[in-house]
């Protein structure tokens, strides 16, 4: 196991490819209270970011328009309440392909999420071998601390910005974030394509703030506690804390518990801090490992012909089923 590490944020380097670009994809549902700060700073590292509205009500949609309005970079690519599931980025790719060359990189941004590391100097020095990223999320979490500051004035607290008011975090997560863009790649039907490449044995940092205000929690758990199979952290009582058997249930279906915003309330001892000086605690033993490179060697070399998908498929399946 692998000790804490402090990292901070990286200093301007240069970029190893000047043009290369990035193309971001957003899939959100009522983010009203963040989804402007994500976008704007966004702006600053991709060069389009395609933005689908999964039926917003909370005023989402219209600060979506507006920001399309301002930003050039920003093209609203759908509004509509289908049920979401992960492949829906995969269709808005296969929709917007033809902007992209190979080399150029795919985001999938979430509508909470803020890079620590620049993605455009990280990708810019990622070698041309690895095609695949992963994040090293720092989970934001509203604390009794921030729960006691709220309720002292509630209007003053929420006028901050949220990365200003929230300040207590754990890095216990970790997931696909990019992906090299390439002549033949396929992403239409599946959450990541499957030639991807080699994934970077290297992660990029972010901020991810899921709990943001107890009426923000509130309307995050009536959404998402009606997919429990997609949303298995939010689908009962338990607040997924960061060890692995807290975020990835080894049972097909999560024992589903109606939730309400003070079961997400965490206590702020339990948490590291951000500072406001650009150093975050790295915790390689809480987040989930990366593929094993060897590993991932004969997964790419199998997902290059459709027999080899077939089995590399099953081969998945048997393992899920002897080992959750």
């Amino acid at each position: 196991m692998r000790a804490p590490r402090e990292t901070s944020v990286a200093t301007a380097g240069t970029k190893g490819n000047p043009d290369m670009k990035i193309f971001s994809i957003c899939c959100v549902r009522d983010e009203n209270d963040i989804v402007g700060e994500t976008l704007k700073a966004a702006l600053a590292w991709s060069d389009r970011i395609f933005v689908f509205d999964n039926g917003s009500t909370d005023g989402t949609w219209e600060t979506l328009q507006d920001l399309a309005k301002r930003y050039p970079k920003i093209e609203l690519v759908g509004h509509d309440d289908r049920t979401f599931t992960d492949e829906l980025r995969g269709e808005i790719f296969e929709a917007r392909r033809h902007v992209a060359s190979p080399g150029d990189w795919w985001c999938r941004l979430d509508a909470d999420e803020f890079f620590i590391d620049d993605p455009a100097q990280f990708l810019g020095n990622v070698p041309q071998s690895y095609g695949f990223v992963f994040s090293a999320t720092m989970n934001f979490y509203f604390t009794d601390a921030d729960l006691k500051n709220y309720e002292e004035n509630p209007a003053a607290w929420l006028a901050r910005p949220v990365q200003e008011r929230l300040r207590y975090y754990q890095n216990n997560w970790s997931e696909p974030r990019f992906v090299r863009h390439r002549s033949d790649l396929r992403w239409g039907g599946l959450i990541w394509p499957h030639n991807r490449g080699r994934t970077l044995p290297s992660r990029i940092r972010l901020k991810h703030f899921p709990y943001r205000s107890p009426a923000q929690i509130s309307r995050r758990l009536a959404i998402r506690q009606q997919q429990p199979g997609l949303f298995k952290h939010e689908a009962n009582r338990a607040l997924a804390k960061g060890g692995r058997a807290d975020w990835i249930d080894k049972d097909p279906m999560p024992v589903h518990e109606l939730a309400s915003w003070r079961d997400r309330v965490r206590e702020a001892v339990e948490c590291d801090v951000d500072r406001g000086d650009g150093m975050f605690l790295t915790r390689d033993d809480l987040m989930p490992p990366l593929p094993s490179p060897a590993l991932d060697l004969v997964k790419v070399g199998l997902r290059r012909t459709e027999v080899g998908r077939a089995m590399l498929s099953t081969l998945v399946r048997w393992r899920r089923s002897q080992f959750g």
